[in-house]
This record gives C-alpha cells, structure tokens and sequence, in this order.
C-alpha cells in the first residue's frame, strides 16, 4: 500500500505543463485548509505540501482563495449526491494530487481518478491506496476510462481545473460522448472567462518563476446556454461565480458578482449539470 511521505522526509515532485498545474490547487488547498475557522478542512493536502521538496511560494506566490472554494463547493455537491445514492460512483477527471475521496468518503462510494500517466504515478507514490479508489492513468479525452466505471448506477463527474485546458470542440465531444455512455448522473466543472483563456494564450505569468499553460477554452457565465443546447441530455442546474457559493471567504468578489455584467462576463464560474 502507498503511503504518504513522514514527517520531515522530503518527497521530490518533477513535473512541467500541465501536469505541474496539479501542485497549485493543492498549495491553495493547503494554505486555506489550516485552522478550525477554515474554508476547507484538507489536513492530508498540508501533510503533502509540508512533504514536497517543492518551492511552492516562490512559483505560484500568495495562495488564491478560488482553488479552496472550488473544492469546498465540489466537497458539498458530491456530498448531497451521495446522500441520495450512497453507493454511486464518482469520476474525478484530472484529479493530481487531489484529496477529495478522503473528505467525503462515506464508506460505500466507489472512486476513480482519471489523468495522464505521469500524474497518476506521482499520486500513487504520495497518496495512500484504497479499495474503492481505483487510478485510472489516462488522459479525459481517452473515453477508456468510460471502460473503468460501472454502469449499473448513477455516476457523479467532477472536472475541476480541467477543461479549460482542451478546445471548446474537444469539451463538446468529451460530454456528449459521457452523456451519452452513462444512464444518469451529474456533472461539476469550473470556467474561466475568455479575457483568462486570451491572456494564457499569451503567456499569463502567475509570478516571475511560474508562467500557467494555455488555457484555450473560455466561456462566460452568459455563454452557458449556448455550450448546453450544444449537449443535449445534459441540463445545466446552477452556473454562478466561485464566490457566490460562500461570500464571506471572498467578500469582495461576492459583492462585484452583484453586477450583471461582472458576473456574466468577466468572472470564472463554478458550474452543476445533470444528465438522465
């Protein structure tokens, strides 16, 4: 069984691309993880950051707020889903070093983690390995992991932090394709706005020593319905900023997402679809 480096080892990570995006949302993940008053309990994603032989700080900088939301937010909607059907399945896709399983886990939910080979080979050196959680080393647009998960029951999709970094013609074909190969279930994914997607294109510097990959597909909170009349079978059921969800942590935002305009256009979003 893997286990989680001990305290005070050092574990080294070398990744690059987009694989190495997978370290940002846990530094995020961590550093607003910590304290009893946080937005996010997360104790094994301090555990591996404390672990990893990594400049965190000094490649992603100050720590955003918007990675720990997201995860809070997918924590709470995976959670209510379980409730209702408390031995679904729930496919993260892109899920690095994401420690989503262990806070909801509810002793009967079958879970797998789906991303490309190098990743899935860093999560299995530093996460511990369960029997309800089977890794899936490929990439989302690989439909072989449709393979990997039953089909005799609903299904939950999470892709958090991931679609922005496919063509708007790959996401398409990637949901219709799981829409049409599971009965039911439902779907969370986040956005970014298309002013984002232009300045990765470009070259976004996150700080001097970390420059994000191209994130090609962007859409605004407005674009929504045209994306879904595009997938049919899958219904969108809330669309809203990563701030609306819990305004406190980001009180700021939560007042800028009051503007129409704001909130349609510029801000990513944290969007929740269902498919029959």
């Amino acid at each position: 069984m893997a286990m989680m480096p001990v305290p005070g080892a050092q574990a080294d990570v070398a990744l690059e691309g987009v694989p190495e995006t997978m370290l940002w949302p846990l530094w995020s993940r961590a550093s607003h993880g910590r304290g009893s008053g946080a937005v996010l309990q997360d104790p094994m994603a301090t555990a591996l950051v404390d672990a990893i032989d990594y400049d965190f700080r000094g490649r992603f900088g100050r720590p955003g707020m918007v990675h720990a939301v997201r995860a809070r937010y997918s924590d709470d909607l995976i959670r209510a889903f379980l409730d209702r059907h408390p031995d679904a399945s729930v496919v993260a896709l892109g899920e690095g070093l994401e420690s989503q399983f262990w806070r909801v886990d509810n002793g009967r939910v079958r879970w797998y983690s789906v991303d490309l080979p190098e990743a899935i080979a860093v999560r299995r050196r530093l996460l511990p390995a369960h029997a309800r959680n089977t890794l899936v080393p490929c990439s989302a647009l690989d439909t072989q992991w449709f393979d990997a998960v039953p089909g005799d029951g609903p299904v939950f999709v999470s892709a958090a932090g991931l679609l922005m970094y496919f063509e708007r013609n790959a996401v398409v074909i990637l949901l219709r394709s799981m829409v049409r190969h599971f009965r039911c279930g439902e779907l969370f994914f986040d956005t970014i706005p298309p002013w984002l997607s232009r300045r990765s294109l470009k070259g976004w510097a996150v700080t001097r020593h970390y420059t994000a990959p191209p994130m090609p597909f962007g859409i605004a909170l407005e674009g929504l319905p045209d994306l879904f009349r595009q997938i049919s079978g899958l219904t969108p059921l809330t669309a809203q900023t990563c701030a609306e969800p819990y305004p406190r942590t980001m009180p700021l935002f939560a007042l800028l997402s009051r503007v129409r305009a704001v909130k349609q256009r510029v801000a990513p979003g944290l969007v929740h679809a269902r498919f029959p």
